[in-house]
């Protein structure tokens, strides 16, 4: 026990002793830095990706082509204001996550399934990518519209009780009419 406590208290003076040296500090911020930079290298997606193959190469379309593309479309939706899309790059398979903004009065499932139809559309038959994955609609704000004050609610009659109870006591008049005089008869 006493040899373990001398060993950790030997490898924390050490530690200081290099912590503490100026020149040792400068390569450690050294090292991290170029660890850093490395994995955002790694991370960092193509500029431009393949839309598909062909016997005499590849077709290629530059990132900012799908954005413009898909923008363009979100523009012509009413109820979406300022998408933003990020395009990701997995195993040659096209994926994009647009983010939109829903405008007061739409509906986040309609303007879902007409972006998801349009743009697999567009980008399969316009740009020709034939690996395309998955299309995440994300709805990041909720743009309201201005609330007009409107009259206070008034309570309407439904017409179909009125004519229900009116029909009914009709017949029971009649009914009660027809048992008076069979017993006058009697």
């Amino acid at each position: 026990m006493a040899s373990e406590t001398t060993s950790l208290a030997s490898i924390m003076e050490i530690l200081q002793d290099f912590i503490s040296d100026p020149t040792h500090q400068y390569m450690v911020g050294g090292v991290l830095l170029l660890s850093v930079i490395l994995i955002l290298l790694l991370r960092r997606q193509p500029e431009k990706i393949v839309a598909y193959m062909t016997e005499n190469g590849r077709v290629m379309i530059k990132r900012s082509a799908i954005v413009e593309l898909v923008q363009a479309y979100c523009e012509q939706i009413n109820d979406v204001s300022k998408p933003r899309v990020k395009i990701v790059v997995r195993s040659n398979v096209t994926n994009l996550e647009v983010e939109i903004k829903l405008l007061s009065g739409g509906r986040l499932r309609a303007v879902e399934e007409t972006l998801q139809t349009h743009l697999r559309h567009a980008l399969s038959e316009n740009l020709g990518i034939e690996s395309l994955g998955y299309i995440n609609i994300t709805a990041t704000a909720f743009k309201g519209g201005k609330v007009e004050k409107s009259a206070p609610v008034q309570r309407l009659a439904d017409p179909t009780l009125d004519s229900c109870d009116q029909d009914t006591n009709s017949e029971v008049k009649t009914i009660d009419e027809t048992v008076v005089d069979e017993t006058k008869k009697d």
